[in-house]
């Protein structure tokens, strides 16, 4: 919704909903006008994706009513941010020649950008965001600015961010189904590096790992140019499974988690216990605060596994000049950065918004949990300003035929269907060993290394195609 001069972000997570209602200042900062968090009923996101439309819809419904009441506006239309396993990323290069002499101008660069533009997407997917990493002139000379550079020849990689068809229709409709009409979509993992990096962080090198409950978004950033953007199908809620295992009631299993929960089993205290009640007042359940923090300790760093695999991907994980930034709800247990940073030897701080966020609403919005709504409403508000009217959500135009086609401004051949790289599979990787041994969800020995990728994607391939965690007794 644009109205009055502010706009509604609408981030739907696994477990929760948070819808967010701001303005810009005149300083560029984020005001909060409102904000209201919907929890997900049921079974209704998993892993950042929509399985039922209706459980969803309500918490949408939920959260949005709130605040028209509160408020006394009626929203219309909202801006939202997508995530999941099938987010996926590719690189492209591509090139134009000069239109005018030997001197490339800005026709050239807009050239260059509408032919990756207009590329369909593959079967069952859209192009979410296109992302140029640099500007080469005849094959020689980088730069990032080559408008008024001289050459015959511009040349750039794309970083091209897809999304599957199925699953950003859903989210629309879950919207729509509210009366919502949804504008522009942005990825989740890109909203919430702009609400917590700042800009010199991008310029020397940083990553951002969102952690949330179904998923942990990463993205790299490198002289302030979007790297690499990775999901990682796992998130606070394998920590809640395992503590669910020990016999905890689930209603009190968050809770738990958030109030007496430590990212490292080290610093708990020993003779520490939590009782929480049972079906019964003789059943109530107790569990030490060393155990509960080995639980979550365990589970934590199988998620730093995957997230450094991610950052490893972009090529980039010996450049993090800045180190890691750790936000979204899971970065709010207590020495999750430590445990980060001894584990894996980089820099790390926890961050929410507050760098982005107007002094009047730091109290309410400031918390790594709203990273990703405040995100959006940045990246509204950029687009805004850069005058951006196309959805990179919309339905692309069918993918042609199967033959090679000459682009008339560059003579260079283009197949479609060679234009994207392959998938990489994680169900291609060898089988594990079976004499491999898992490490114990307790124990005083200190977090060591893993020593073989493939273990990792073992790991996730397990975690997603069985019902229950195994490694978590204690």
């Amino acid at each position: 919704m644009e109205n009055g001069g502010y706009i509604v972000a609408i981030d739907l997570g696994s477990n929760t909903v948070v819808a967010v209602v701001g303005t810009k200042t005149d300083d560029g900062k984020i005001r909060i006008l409102d904000k209201e968090i919907s929890t997900v009923q049921g079974a209704g996101m998993v892993r950042g994706e929509i399985k039922n439309i209706d459980l969803v819809s309500q918490s949408i419904k939920n959260a949005v009513n709130a605040i028209e009441e509160r408020m006394g506006i009626r929203i219309t239309e909202a801006y939202t941010g997508i995530s999941g396993q099938h987010i996926r990323s590719v690189k492209q290069p591509y090139y134009v020649f000069a239109s005018r002499g030997d001197e490339i101008r800005q026709e050239d660069v807009r050239q260059l950008h509408d032919s990756m533009r207009n590329v369909p997407a593959p079967d069952g997917e859209k192009i979410l965001q296109i992302i140029p990493q640099n500007y080469i002139i005849d094959d020689k000379e980088e730069t990032a600015n080559p408008v008024g550079t001289f050459g015959n020849k511009l040349a750039s990689t794309f970083n091209i961010i897809l999304g599957d068809t199925v699953a950003i229709n859903r989210l629309e409709m879950a919207l729509k189904r509210v009366n919502i009409a949804p504008l522009e979509l942005y990825l989740n993992a890109i909203a919430s590096g702009e609400a917590v990096l700042t800009p010199d962080e991008k310029e020397e090198g940083v990553a951002v790992i969102d952690i949330g409950a179904g998923t942990t978004d990463i993205v790299v950033y490198q002289n302030n140019i979007i790297r690499h953007v990775g999901i990682v199908p796992m998130g606070g809620n394998v920590i809640n499974k395992d503590i669910r295992s020990y016999g905890i009631l689930e209603k009190h299993v968050e809770s738990l988690k958030t109030r007496y929960g430590e990212a490292m089993r080290d610093a708990a205290q020993p003779d520490k216990y939590i009782t929480t009640p049972g079906l019964s007042a003789k059943a109530s359940k107790e569990i030490s605060a060393q155990n509960l923090a080995a639980i979550i300790e365990a589970r934590m760093l199988d998620i730093i596994d995957f997230a450094i695999e991610e950052i490893k991907k972009s090529g980039y994980h010996d450049k993090l000049g800045a180190g890691v930034v750790l936000t979204g709800g899971g970065a709010q247990l207590k020495h999750v950065d430590l445990l980060f940073k001894s584990y894996t030897g980089l820099d790390a701080r926890v961050a929410g918004a507050e760098s982005n966020l107007d002094e009047s609403c730091l109290e309410i919005a400031e918390s790594p949990a709203l990273s990703t709504a405040i995100g959006l409403l940045l990246k509204a508000y950029e687009d805004r300003a850069q005058n951006k009217t196309i959805s990179r959500s919309r339905p692309l135009s069918p993918r042609p035929a199967k033959t090679e086609q000459t682009s008339a401004n560059t003579g260079v051949k283009r197949n479609l269907n060679d234009f994207y790289q392959n998938r990489n599979n994680i169900n291609d990787e060898p089988e594990e060993d079976e004499n491999d041994t898992e490490k114990p969800a307790t124990g005083n020995n200190k977090p060591e290394k893993k020593s073989a990728i493939k273990r990792f994607f073992n790991r996730l391939r397990d975690y997603l195609e069985e019902d229950e965690i195994e490694d978590n007794e204690i």
